[in-house]
């Protein structure tokens, strides 16, 4: 009698742990799925990643390359850009000019000579210029640079090849300025402007 009615019991416990059992391994289950998924998201996010930042560096080189254009630009806008192997007269920064210019190697680099002229009324003295190719600066100092004088300079850039360099920026740093004297004679202005005398 006590086997008869311990069987429905032992009945029981079984299934009760079947059905344990099957919570668990579907638990089990659905934990791997949910991690194979994401697993699966991980691998796809950082494919995507990977893609956008392969575009990062030429975009980074595109951007690199339009800012030094731009400062390129901006020299050319503070340094007036003079072609060294150009005859006849080429504005420079500050409203000057530079004629006669001649570029010669040197043990330290370049030389460069040639002649500033003052085109206007006034009186620059203690001017100071400077000349940049690329990276490379050099200044020279004109005393005093009166109207329609064409003053000699010359000036060496160091480390720069006269083969390689083609053109240069000139700016004027700094002068001080003194206006002619109103009994100074004015030229007529129906005359015209003989660029021989100013260069002799």
């Amino acid at each position: 009698m006590a086997d008869a009615a311990s069987a429905p019991r032992r009945s029981l416990i079984a299934r009760l742990w079947g059905v344990i059992m099957f919570v668990l391994v579907a638990a089990a289950l659905a934990s791997s799925s949910f991690l194979y998924g994401r697993l699966r998201r991980e691998e796809a996010a950082r494919a995507t990643l990977a893609a956008e930042l392969a575009t990062v560096g030429p975009r980074f080189e595109q951007f690199k390359a339009a800012v030094r254009d731009v400062g390129k630009q901006l020299s050319t806008t503070v340094f007036q850009e003079v072609d060294l192997g150009a005859a006849g007269w080429q504005p420079i920064a500050g409203g000057f000019y530079v004629i006669d210019l001649a570029v010669a190697p040197t043990d330290k680099g370049m030389h460069i000579a040639g002649k500033i002229v003052n085109p206007t009324s006034v009186v620059h003295e203690n001017a100071q210029f400077s000349v940049r190719i690329d990276e490379h600066r050099a200044t020279f100092a004109l005393v005093r640079v009166p109207p329609g004088i064409a003053q000699p300079f010359e000036v060496t850039l160091a480390g720069v090849s006269p083969g390689s360099a083609k053109k240069a920026f000139f700016a004027l740093d700094s002068s001080t300025i003194t206006f002619a004297s109103s009994t100074t004679r004015k030229r007529g202005t129906g005359d015209p402007v003989d660029t021989d005398k100013l260069l002799k």
